[in-house]
Formats: structure tokens, sequence, C-alpha cells
């Protein structure tokens, strides 16, 4: 091996880890994650898999010390065993993979991979690490697709064209102007490789906006809910303690008309005094604090478009299910079915159902609609339009499987009624 190749070897190497840690990233969580500890393993991997390459360059060393090697990077992250064996062997695959179709097809453009071909060489290193950058982009897009963080095509786009542009413009550097400007080919492809991976840096902290964007649309709704319940509370409050203040009078003037012998005034006056009691806006009353301000505040905006609404819960005041999830299920099921049923020109009702049994939780929410419904293949598609009705029924399914739960949609012809089960572990 040449030194222009070692340093391209080096220099390509440090992209190559960068690009190994986003593999990692794909099937690991970094939550707990020690910082330090993870940037000094993989710079401890760098060093010793350039060494063991340099000095010995032995295929049966190189796999077997890569494996291993990849499998210790998983001990950064919590995980079984299972699946860091996994991990390990599958990256270590596809990146194999990726080195091998790379240099077939090299070869079968007439550029063979044979030691003392410095150029050639070259051209296959730079190809297969910056080839192998691309499909992890692949791979963590699709990642971010299952966890229902949607990005944009322009964004998309944007990030994997600056790669693969960028593979071609090192190709065509190497290819013309290599032998007369070794240095300064050497310095234009590092360049690139740094562009890369700010590119990516970048792509990251975009996709933390989106995800950011999604909490703080979802804590909003959340706030504007406990703020309805306690309105509610409070109005309740004050409510029972007139009542009390007036509880003398009230009695009296029922103890007045019991004498008289009107029973029909006497259940008239006590009608009005348990409608006085009763605040109407509080519809639901099981206790749990999540769930009841939720659905007050749901029901209270699917009031004003002169929806009925109906609810039976029985739930424990407090439930091992996070109230973030919970927000999420209840307030974009009720969303869909308020502005289902405000559509119906007819009948307009939500009915809602909830019962914690056995340790399993069970949700029935119903609505009435205009028989009007849009799919893609099998997928329901929401008729919302605007910017902020992206959380739907994909963030639904995501929190419901957190709890190994299940979620069934039917519909008649005017009714449309969703199922939920799941575990209240």
């Amino acid at each position: 091996m040449s030194s222009n190749y070692i340093t391209v070897y080096l220099v390509t190497g440090i992209f190559s880890t960068y690009t190994l840690f986003r593999y990692m990233c794909v099937f690991f969580d970094r939550k707990n994650v020690d910082k330090k500890q993870e940037v000094l393993s993989y710079a401890l991997f760098f060093c010793i898999g350039s060494l063991l390459y340099i000095s010995l360059n032995n295929p049966t060393v190189n796999i077997i010390s890569n494996i291993v090697m990849f499998f210790l990077l998983t001990l950064n992250y919590d995980s079984t065993l299972k699946v860091r064996l996994i991990a390990a062997v599958s990256i270590y695959m596809i990146l194999m993979t990726i080195e091998v179709i790379v240099m077939l097809i090299l070869e079968y453009c007439g550029i063979p991979m044979s030691l003392g071909n410095d150029r050639a060489l070259i051209i296959g290193i730079i190809s297969i690490r910056i080839v192998s950058y691309i499909f992890m982009l692949f791979i963590s897009n699709f990642k971010m697709i299952s966890n229902k963080t949607e990005v944009s095509t322009t964004h998309w786009l944007s990030v994997f064209i600056i790669p693969s542009g960028t593979l071609v413009l090192a190709l065509i550097i190497i290819s013309t102007n290599y032998t007369e400007h070794v240095t300064l080919s050497l310095i234009s492809i590092v360049i690139i490789l740094v562009i890369n991976i700010l590119v990516f840096y970048f792509y990251n902290e975009v996709m933390k906006f989106y995800q950011s964007k999604f909490e703080k649309t979802l804590l909003q709704q959340q706030n504007n809910a406990y703020e309805k319940q306690l309105e509610i509370i409070n109005r309740s409050k004050e409510d029972i303690k007139r009542l009390r203040h007036d509880l003398r009078n009230h009695a009296l003037s029922l103890k007045h008309l019991i004498d008289s012998n009107d029973l029909k005034g006497a259940s008239k006056y006590l009608d009005s005094v348990f409608e006085y009691i009763d605040y109407s806006k509080e519809y639901a009353k099981s206790g749990n604090p999540e769930i009841d301000s939720i659905i007050n505040y749901k029901l209270d905006l699917a009031e004003k478009y002169n929806i009925k609404s109906q609810v039976n819960l029985l739930v424990p005041d407090k439930l091992h299910i996070e109230s973030f999830d919970l927000s999420i299920i209840l307030g974009n099921l009720l969303d869909n079915a308020i502005e289902a049923a405000s559509k119906n020109e007819n009948e307009k009702f939500i009915n809602i159902s909830m019962e914690l049994d056995r340790n399993v939780l069970y949700l029935n929410i119903c609505n009435s609609y205009e028989g009007k419904l849009k799919f893609n293949g099998k997928k329901l598609l929401s008729t919302k339009e605007g910017n902020n009705h992206g959380l739907g029924l994909s963030s639904v399914e995501k929190s419901i499987e957190k709890y190994n739960g299940t979620m069934n949609i039917r519909h008649s012809n005017k009714v449309f009624y969703v199922d939920i089960l799941m575990y209240n572990q």
C-alpha cells in the first residue's frame, strides 16, 4: 500500500467511523448514553481497526476484529444480548455487501481493484465510504418514517442528492487531477467528506425541529385541556359553595312545598337544584385527571358544533399509561370524531366508553359521519386541512404499540367505530 492510499484510507476512515455511529443509532436509543465514553470507544475503534488493516492487511483478521469491535461498540447502548449480536452482524454484513457491490461495479467499469494500482484503490475506498453513507441515509429515513416523524420531500431529497453529488465530484477529481496534483486532490476529497458530515448534522437538527414541533403542539393541547378542567373544577366548587350558603333557604322552601302537599312543585324545585349542582360542561367524571381533562376539553369543543355526547368511564384515578400517550390517543381520535360528526347534516353524536378490566384498558369511540371516507390502499386518510393535522392515526398507532395494544377501525354507512385495547403495564 502506498503512502497516498494510506492517507486516503485514514481520512476516509474517520468519515466511515462516523457512518458506523449513525448505523448504530438506527438500532439503538442514545437517551442514557455516556457521551464521553461513546466518543472514546469510537476513537479506539478507528485507531485499532486502522492499525490492524495497515499493519496486517489480513482479510480473516479484518473480518473477525471488525465484528468483535462492532459488538463492543453496542455496549454503549442499553439493549439485550440478542439485539447487540443482531446489530453487530447486520451492520457488518450491510457494509461488506456494499463493499463487494461497489468493487464489482468498478471492475465492470474497467477499474481493477489490485495492489499497485494506486488510483483505482483510492477510487474504490472513497466510493465504498460514500455509498455506505448514502445507504445509511436511506435506513435512517425509514426509521424516521416508522417513528412517524414527518419530513418534507424537499429536505429528504436535498440530503440524498448532496452525498450522491459529492461521490461524482470525488471520482472526477481523482480521475482528472490525481496524478498531477496529489495533495490538492486529497485536500479536496477531505473537504467533500467534511461537507457530508456537516450536511448530516444539519439534517439531524432538522429532524429535532420536526420532533420538537410535534411535541410542542401536543403539549399545547394538553395545557388547554388542563386549563379547561381547572375551570370546570373551580366552577363546581363555586356552585357547591353557593349551595351550602343557601342550603337553609332551600330546605325551608322545600319544607313549605311538602307541607302544602305540593309534591309536583317540590319535585320541580329539586330538579332546579340538581341542575344547578351538575355543571353541564363536566362530561367526564372518572376521577382520572388526565382522561377527564382531555375528554372535557374536546367535548366542550364538540358542543359548539351541536354534537351530542355520551361518556361512560370506569377507570381508576391513576393508570400506568403516560399522560403524553393518553393525550395523543384521546386527543387525535376525538379530533377526528368531532371533525367527522360536525360534517354530518343529520344526527351528530360522539359516544365514548373506557373501562379497565383485569389490567387491560378498553377504549371505544363511535361517532356519526357523512358516509364518505378517504383511503390510500388500506390506510385511512384524514380529510383535515392545514399544517397542524399531521399527528393523526399514525401517532395513535405508535402510542398504542408502546403498551402492546391493538386498534381496530370499522364503520357502517353512518357510524364510525374505533376500538382500542392496551395493557396497563
